[in-house]
Parts: C-alpha cells; structure tokens; sequence
C-alpha cells in the first residue's frame, strides 16, 4: 500500500447500518483518534476502542508504552495531531471524494493532520481485504513514520504493516493478531513465494497483481519468520537491518548462514509449519477514556466539503468547492469555523480578497481561530512580498503569532513563522528553525514539513542529518516523483558531506 496517498482498497467496515445522508453527525476522541461518523453511539464507540486497542498493541510490541519510557520520552514521543478517521455513509461519496471509482477509502496527510476516510457498506470475502484490515495496515505506515522513521528495505516496511493488520477482538476484549493474512494465501500457496533474491533487491514498482500477493504474502510470511521463529535467523535479521538503517549494510548474502539461498531454504520450512497467532489479553492493556458526542451541526453540515478542500482539490473543482462551502456558511452566519473554512477554500481558489475579508469576519466572530488567523497570516505575506511595506510584514507576523497562540499544536503557523522569516531574507533565528522542527515532530508524515526541514538543516551546514532525514521518502517502497526528489537530494546533502568532512580533517602529519 502507499505510504504517500495509499488507497484503502477496501471494502467495507463493521459498523452496522448506513445511516441516512442527512443523519446527524458524531464524533468520538480518544488520546490517538478522532472519529466522525453518521451512526449511532454503542457502534462508535465500538469502533474507536478497536482503534485505540490497535495502537495499543502497536506500543506494546515495540516498547513505546507509558510503562516502557519515562514520563519527558513519552510526552516527546506522543507529541503529533490524532489521525482523523472519517466514516462516509457510501461508497459512492467515498469515489467521488477520491476520484477513483475502483476503492473505497484512502489514507493520506494534509498540512494539520494525518486523516482516513472509508466506506463503510461492503465487505471483503474470506481471501479479500476489509475495510479495517486496510486501515491497521496504513495506520501500522503511519505509526512507524512516527516512531521509527529510517532507510528499511521496501519488503519489511510492507511485512511490518501486514504483519500487525491482520486483527480480531475477541468478545472477552482481547486483540489476537499476527495472523495470516488470507487475501495473501492464495500467491503464498498457489504461486509460491516471492524469491528472496529479488525481494531483497526491488521495491513494489512495476509488480503485477499476482506479483503484488506474491511479493506482500512473502514480506509478511519473512517478518513473522523474524519475529517468532526461535532461531539464529532472527539475529541475522536484525543485524541487516540495523546496518541498513545506519547506511552500513554490505551485500544481503554476507549477512545469512548459507546466503539468501540458506535464508529461503528456511523459510519455505517455515511455512510448511503452523504458524501460532498471538494474543494481548485485557488486562495487558491500558487504554484512555473514549468520549462520543453529537458533532456540532455546523461542523456537520460542512464535513463534507471539507473534505473535499483538504484532500488535494484540482483547479477547476474549486469555484463550485467555494460555492458549496459560502452557501452553508450562509445558514451559520455567526459561525467562525464556517467562515474560515470559506477563507481557506477562497484562498486555494485564488480570491485572495474575499479569503482575507472572510477570515477577518472569522476573527471578529472568534478571536482564538487558528485556522483564519493563518489564511491572514498567508494573504499578509503576499501582500508583503509584492509591497515590502513594513506594515504588511508586520501585520503577516502578527496574525502568525495570533494564529499558534490560538493553537500551540497546530503544524500550520509554526511553518508559516519559518516562512515568513526565509521571505524577509537575511539570517534565520532560532526560533524560525524551532517553529519548523516542531510543525515537522506534530506531522512527521506529511512529506512537505520533511523535506523543508531537510532544506534547512542543509542550510545549516548539517549535510548529514538533511539526509538521513529523507530516508523514509527515499526508500519508500513505492515509485514516485517525490521518491526521486528524495533520492536526487540525498545524493547532494551526502556529497556536500563528504566534502565537508574532507576540509574539516586534520591535515596528514
């Protein structure tokens, strides 16, 4: 699945029933979560314990649990915006919000949060996905961005993932999980496993749709192997991924008793045996309080469209986005959220005056909104960049610093505060590349605050740091023109490393 705008080839949630179009909307927030749906309380809450039992279980095997971290690493680590997950009544808005007629959901970042959407109507078969398996599966992408962000190769960051996505929760409250992936079985059984040779040497690219079963039953069948077999393998695993992380790893081959041969020899073993599924019993976990409420009905009214904003809008699509969004914001007219929803939506569309006058309206209606305090902040910095008028620098900081005091945890005005200082010219303060690091900590998936952190840890002279931060993009294992970007600019911070690691060296005596 892609880690950068991955469908959700999904097919349908167990939450019981539809629910009407015009069903009021709920949310439920938890310490990782936010959840909207058109549904009921019992099956919401439902939902968002599963979910949260899920990250649980994700912290326990790989000891980012309160209990395994002092309190300091722990506030440090959990610092990121809960990933939004919005339940869509159909199938049909989920197509026409993706664009795509062929899924049922997707996963992606835009530049406040991490956010899913699905349907919730159909339901995968016994050797197809449903709906929650494919979103533990991008979530299992998403956490490991967040906790462990480095250069693995493309089958353990694709055997990770399925590795944990296959769950049950039992009615005594359990999870069980490191089960087999069924959708997988039949290229595991029927087409044999992908060769190891060639596992460990390409990314997904280019794989056809048997391949693809072949290639993602072998990288889950080989990280179960790493996890739970009781022998040697394991180690040597681990070591080759350790030294790939660090940039270190020589030729697979050196890496297993007998080479990859040895490795696959093993493994077809392996497989041949049962293998056990795991189990995280109640009592192993501590989850936080779930709390289900009626969603505000002006938020309600304006999901949707929202959503639409949020999710990469093509040009043309946005005057009839703005249309939609002004005529519900006409029926709240003291509503801020709803005004500076139309702001933002004004200003992707280019109506740069009617974004500043609506935020402004925001404003005036809810001093503390972040959201149209940052559409100001952007216009002000237009504004200033064409004129250089002191005032308009000025105004453009101030409505920056407004906009983060209003929300101290938003991405949004800590890049903006960076921003604005590169536009002024002259030396970044601290305090900008502080404003930068911590937009990047709150969303280390969005790849925009990744690679504007890269740029400017590149202009701090730190060459080496630049580009391990690019390693997840540039490993990614799915083609892309980001993925390119990343590569090509890892090549420049690596080089310009080098040399100057070469002028700082003592000279030979």
């Amino acid at each position: 699945m892609r880690l950068w705008g991955r469908l959700l080839v999904a097919l349908g949630l167990l939450l019981a029933g539809a629910g009407n179009a015009q069903a009021a909307w709920w949310q439920a927030k938890t310490d990782h979560f936010t959840v909207y749906s058109e549904g009921s309380d019992d099956k919401l809450r439902d939902f968002a314990e599963r979910l949260e039992k899920f990250d649980y279980l994700l912290r326990k095997m790989t000891g980012k649990t309160a209990a395994d971290q002092t309190a300091a690493d722990q506030a440090a680590a959990d610092r990121g915006s809960p990933v939004k997950v919005y339940l869509l009544s159909s199938e049909a808005k989920v197509k026409d919000l993706a664009r795509n007629p062929n899924i049922a959901g997707f996963y992606t970042t835009s530049d406040r949060s991490a956010y899913a959407f699905l349907s919730r109507s159909s339901k995968g078969g016994m050797f197809g996905f449903d709906a929650e398996q494919i979103l533990f599966h991008e979530f299992t992408h998403h956490f490991m961005l967040h906790y462990f962000p480095a250069a693995y190769p493309a089958w353990y960051v694709e055997g990770f993932a399925e590795y944990f996505s296959v769950v049950d929760f039992p009615k005594d409250g359990s999870i069980r999980f490191a089960q087999v992936p069924m959708a997988r079985v039949p290229g595991l059984v029927l087409g044999q496993p992908y060769p190891l040779k060639q596992l460990f040497a390409q990314t997904t690219d280019g794989l056809n749709r048997a391949d693809g079963d072949r290639y993602y039953g072998t990288a889950w069948l080989l990280t179960h192997y790493y996890f739970n077999a009781k022998t040697g393998r394991s180690a040597e695993l681990s070591r080759y991924l350790n030294d790939l992380a660090r940039g270190e790893a020589g030729e697979p081959d050196s890496y297993f008793a007998g080479g990859l041969e040895g490795l696959e020899k093993d493994l077809k073993a392996y497989m041949r045996h049962r293998t056990n599924m795991l189990v995280l019993r109640p009592g192993e976990m501590q989850l936080g309080a779930i709390t289900v409420s009626p969603f505000d009905a002006t938020d309600g009214a304006l999901i949707e469209d929202e959503l639409h904003l949020i999710h990469r809008p093509r040009t043309e699509d946005l005057p009839d986005l703005v249309s939609s969004i002004r005529a519900t914001a006409a029926k709240f007219p003291q509503s801020a959220a709803a005004l500076a929803l139309l702001a933002e939506a004004e200003w992707k569309a280019d109506m740069r005056e009617a974004a500043l006058a609506d935020a402004d309206r925001a404003i005036a209606i809810d001093p503390q909104s972040s959201r149209a305090y940052a559409v100001r902040a952007q216009a002000m910095l237009d504004r200033a960049h064409d004129s250089d008028s002191a005032d308009d620098w000025k105004a453009a900081l101030t409505a920056i610093v407004r906009a983060n005091r209003a929300d101290t945890e938003d991405p949004v005005p800590l890049a903006l505060f960076y921003r604005y200082h590169a536009m002024r010219g002259g030396k970044m303060p601290d305090l900008g590349y502080d404003g930068l690091y911590k937009a990047y900590t709150l969303l280390p998936q969005n790849p925009d605050y990744r690679f504007n952190l890269a740029h400017a840890l590149a202009i701090r002279g730190d060459y080496e740091a630049a580009s391990t931060l690019l390693d997840p993009i540039a490993y990614s294992p799915h083609g892309s023109d980001m993925r390119d970007a990343a590569l090509r600019l890892k090549a420049r911070f690596d080089a310009q490393a080098a040399e100057k690691g070469a002028q700082n060296r003592a000279p030979a005596p």
